[in-house]
């Protein structure tokens, strides 16, 4: 019987309530048991011993029922009912009524009630405790022949050895509820040490995963914009590159949505304001989703607010991840007809607006009843309509989380077999106040050859440091048209070698490199003995997008940051704010 009362309350599945009421139920027999023997040794009369005895084997019987036929709920509301209807009143009545141990023992059965149930049974029966003992002290001052008088002597040792006895009880009970709390408290420090590790490993994974999936990604479109801006290709490889463009940027959305809902169920991502040109974002955006359409036979439409400011503050990167995301969506579940795309802005102030973005279609539209979880994480209404639909069902989750981190606002309006409105407002600073004018994308055939080198500089020396041969590759051809002058290094040692013996105006450094990566590399560099670009510009060059990372490579020193993959305008961007003016032969903002 010991044994098993230890094995359960060692049980880590049995809860609180049920230890207590083991426990206390286990004390509480111990005591009655003494409270027996003391009651004979002490000549209490018949009626009193034989009250106590009748107690304790019924609460006997009840115990042991509970413990070997697994009925500890049941059996803790059956002892409920015997403490207040039937020991608390035989007590009082045969033990010297107000005068005995019997208050003590109303004390212990409302401690036993707190301890062991819970909800409506426990008000229940504190409520029920508190009138049977107004009864029973009403009946006893006014029927005193009622209860069974102890002598002076009796009442005292009465009252003695039960207090003695429920303050053993409400001490260990005590005592073990402070070793049940701090196993607890070590349990949840063992479970968060566990989970912190676990977010750890987990924010390794992604970020290795990132840089695995970006690196083939940014050479596929790297080089794909290489063909694109060649005035010698024939049409049809040009529309081709252009599909290729599109479906490569619209998986690189797809993986950035991955990572970016376990960042954002950790609470780790943060938006980052940037200046962005309006027009730009639009005319990307129609390029990276209109091969969906044209392969759907729908029309891709744009209704462009040509009072919109030309350029504005907000997270550049979110925003089009966000627009992505709808227009992706909408395409999916239309199967003719078109999509359209709207923006305009609703003036809060001298330099703020609100950017109202909507993305309407005329497809199958939403039933209302689901609207409620669209926006939940792998949800996807009406799976047998659109089971031949692909998608993860995470785009209008992340949509509506990324609206939130903004202090923006999505609102959904649909009507069943017609169609369905998103509108996105969000809050945005004006850094260009100027119009955008007219903006159209009728007609718009995906990536168009409008590519210019934004400088040439061809007596810039600039380092490339990257462990893969096809991102230098893929860097040196972007540069192709700027005639800067191009080393290259692929490891850290190799760098440094180069860097003791020439002095470049600008670096580019890969993160991830074996045996040593960028961090290293550059903190070498800057302290290189007799070395030739201590305090050269360096540029990281990554995959690691999170703005955690932004931080984290400022505060190591490095002077700009490019994700990958790279397109050739953001390199040029880059290198355009370092290279001397002394050295640029023409160059355009």
């Amino acid at each position: 019987m010991i044994r098993k009362i230890r094995n359960l309350l060692g049980d880590p599945n049995l809860d609180i309530q049920s230890k207590s009421f083991i426990l206390l139920s286990s004390i509480a027999l111990v005591g009655l048991f003494f409270a027996m023997i003391f009651g004979i040794i002490l000549g209490q009369s018949f009626m009193a011993n034989l009250a106590v005895f009748v107690e304790f084997a019924l609460f006997s019987f009840l115990f042991c029922l509970a413990i070997y036929r697994n009925l500890i709920r049941q059996v803790m509301l059956i002892i409920s009912a015997f403490l207040i209807f039937v020991f608390l009143p035989l007590a009082f009545f045969t033990s010297g009524g107000a005068a005995g141990g019997t208050p003590v023992w109303f004390t212990f059965a409302t401690l036993y009630i707190v301890m062991t149930l819970s909800g409506k049974s426990k008000i229940f029966f504190l409520v029920t405790d508190f009138i049977v003992v107004v009864v029973c002290w009403v009946i006893g001052y006014r029927r005193p022949e009622l209860v069974t008088e102890f002598t002076r002597r009796e009442a005292y040792y009465d009252s003695f050895f039960t207090l003695l006895i429920v303050g053993i009880v409400m001490a260990l009970l005590i005592s073990y509820q402070t070793r049940l709390f701090n196993r607890e408290n070590e349990r949840v420090r063992l479970q968060k040490q566990e989970i912190e590790e676990l977010n750890r490993s987990q924010k390794r994974f992604f970020s290795s995963m990132s840089h695995e999936i970006r690196t083939p990604i940014n050479s596929i479109l790297g080089l794909n914009e290489v063909i694109l801006r060649q005035d010698d290709v024939s049409e049809e490889i040009r529309n081709d590159a252009g599909v290729i463009q599109g479906a490569g940027k619209i998986l690189l959305s797809l993986i950035n949505d991955i990572l970016d809902i376990s960042k954002i169920e950790a609470g780790k991502m943060d938006i980052v304001p940037v200046d962005y040109r309006v027009k730009d974002m639009i005319l990307e955006i129609a390029s990276m989703v209109w091969h969906m359409a044209v392969e759907k036979g729908l029309k891709l439409e744009a209704d462009i607010d040509p009072e919109l400011p030309q350029a504005l503050t907000g997270d550049e990167i979110r925003i089009r991840q966000i627009i992505i995301n709808l227009l992706s969506n909408s395409i999916k579940y239309t199967e003719k007809g078109s999509v359209t795309l709207k923006w305009e802005a609703e003036k809060k102030g001298s330099d703020e607006v609100t950017l109202v973005i909507k993305v309407s279609d005329t497809g199958i539209g939403i039933r209302p009843e689901v609207i409620p979880t669209l926006f939940d994480a792998f949800q996807r209404e009406d799976l047998e309509k659109n089971r031949r639909i692909e998608g993860t069902g995470l785009g209008l989750s992340i949509v509506k989380q990324l609206v939130d981190l903004m202090d923006g606002e999505i609102t959904v309006d649909s009507v069943y077999g017609q169609g369905s409105t998103f509108t996105v407002r969000l809050p945005q600073k004006i850094s260009d106040p100027r119009r955008i004018g007219k903006v159209s994308i009728t007609g718009y055939t995906g990536y168009t050859n409008t590519y210019r080198t934004r400088f040439t500089a061809p007596d810039a020396d600039i380092l490339i440091v990257d462990d893969v041969k096809m991102n230098l590759t893929v860097e040196t051809k972007l540069l192709k048209d700027t005639k800067v002058q191009i080393d290259t290094a692929m490891s850290g040692v190799a760098a440094l070698e180069l860097t003791a013996k020439k002095r470049y105006d600008v670096i580019l450094m890969d993160h991830f490199m074996p045996e040593m990566d960028g961090l290293e590399c550059l903190d070498r560099i800057r302290s290189q003995a007799g070395g030739k670009c201590t305090d050269v510009p360096v540029i990281i060059l990554t995959a690691n997008a999170a703005s955690e990372n932004q931080e984290m490579y400022k505060e190591a020193g490095f002077d700009g940051f490019l994700v990958k993959p790279i397109s050739g305008s953001r390199l040029e961007e880059a290198l355009l704010k370092f290279i001397p003016p002394e050295k640029l032969r023409s160059w355009s903002l």
